[in-house]
């Protein structure tokens, strides 16, 4: 069986290798990406249709990779079979550039005159940046944000989304309710999840981090533990739900189906809402605030490999995906936000009833990113859950995530 396993992987990584030495002997540019609905793949089929009818001359081949994405884009690193182009994530940016994988894309910038590198958000060019060289090109980003039940706001006499965390914890107080009178909670205040995603804003609003400037872990601090110990005292105090106490999937679903009045999410969730959840009246807000205002905001690039033959094509096709028009194209359905101030601008989502939330958190937005191999991520998520799920002691719990993480270490 393994030998068999084996034998499939390396037949696999020949066929790999072959096509992509024919796509680049034809000029073809690869571009990868994963694809979170089937809307976003429409909108990258349109946004490359439109690049090709602009460079009639310009060959580009896109490639989905459904799953693994992280995984399979680093497996093609390390056998130099990589696409020309493919997405990076802001907090996976650290293990890329470890390695001298990725091609250094100043030289370009600097060489093309309708590149505007000064028109991005600065943190946003920094989560790809390496002793001062810029690694990827970020596309858009999405911040957490709050979304609120108007309905279940008005009948709880609640006229103005929470403020703080006191207000927080005050309003998922009186948001929780047993409403048919069956001695069971049928409505919760808020959703959350034993996720470090979700937890992390907590963290940043308390002044602290996941490690210092020097990738040294913070975990341990007060400032850690607090946020931890409020976020998970919510779901103690039986007044915020997990997907998994109401059976769902979910904190969409749950938020969704009415069963809590509040959630934090993402832009992503907007679309959702209007084909699933039709009949929720809601509203947008910022975070409540802690010690400050602080949310994350995730953002993903393009990059490209360093192992590439079709260098400049690729810039060509780079240039314009994250380039005034291209950019436009992306982010005008608002699947996510624009990390240009121009588009931002020519959209006017500033001004948006909705969108003016994701653009005012630029303001304080944190980029969440850690310098430690991959399995930092499942080690966190084993420690929350056993918080959540086993009621494990916070103290100890951090303690032995902390044990686990270090050796983990990513060299600079």
């Amino acid at each position: 069986m393994i030998k068999s396993t084996i034998k499939c992987l390396v037949v696999f990584l020949f066929l790999l290798f072959i096509s992509s030495c024919i796509e680049d002997k034809n000029n073809v540019i690869r571009f990868s990406s994963w694809q979170s609905n089937p809307s976003e793949k429409r909108l990258t089929d349109s946004l490359l249709s439109t690049f090709t009818k602009k460079y009639p001359d310009s060959k580009v081949k896109f490639e989905l990779i459904p799953g693994n994405y992280s995984e399979k884009i680093q497996l093609m690193l390390g056998t130099h079979s990589a696409p020309q182009i493919f997405y990076i994530k802001d907090w996976l940016a650290p293990s890329y550039l470890r390695y001298d994988v990725l091609q250094p894309l100043d030289d370009f910038i600097l060489q093309d005159t309708t590149f505007d590198k000064n028109d991005f958000y600065p943190q946003f060019l920094e989560a790809f940046t390496k002793n001062g060289k810029l690694y990827g090109i970020p596309k858009d980003f999405g911040p957490f944000v709050l979304f609120y039940n108007e309905e279940m706001f008005r009948e709880a006499g609640i006229t103005e989304p929470p403020k703080d965390w006191k207000e927080l914890e005050d309003y998922c107080r009186k948001l929780t309710k047993d409403t048919n009178g069956d001695g069971k909670i049928d409505q919760y205040g808020l959703v959350i999840e034993p996720s470090i995603d979700k937890l992390m804003p907590f963290v940043f609003q308390n002044e602290g981090g996941f490690q210092d400037k020097d990738g040294n872990l913070t975990i341990n601090a007060p400032e850690f533990k607090e946020a931890l110990a409020y976020y998970y005292g919510l779901f103690q105090k039986k007044i915020a739900t997990i997907p998994s106490e109401v059976s769902m999937n979910n904190l969409e679903e749950v938020f969704g189906r009415k069963r809590s009045a509040m959630v934090i999410s993402g832009g992503w969730f907007i679309p959702q809402l209007k084909d699933q959840f039709k009949d929720v009246q809601y509203k947008i807000a910022y975070l409540p605030k802690g010690k400050q205002m602080a949310t994350i905001s995730f953002t993903v690039a393009y990059s490209s490999a360093k192992e590439n033959p079709l260098k400049d094509q690729s810039w060509k096709l780079m240039s314009y995906l994250t380039g005034k028009e291209g950019m436009k194209i992306w982010t005008s359905t608002g699947i996510a936000m624009p990390t240009r101030k121009s588009v931002a601008l020519a959209l006017d989502y500033n001004n948006h009833p909705i969108y003016k939330y994701f653009m005012g958190s630029v303001e304080f937005a944190k980029v969440f990113q850690v310098d430690y191999n991959e399995r930092w991520y499942s080690i966190v998520q084993s420690g929350m859950q056993a918080i959540f799920y086993e009621k494990a002691d916070i103290d100890q719990t951090i303690k032995q995530m902390e044990d686990d993480i270090k050796p983990l270490k990513i060299n600079k």
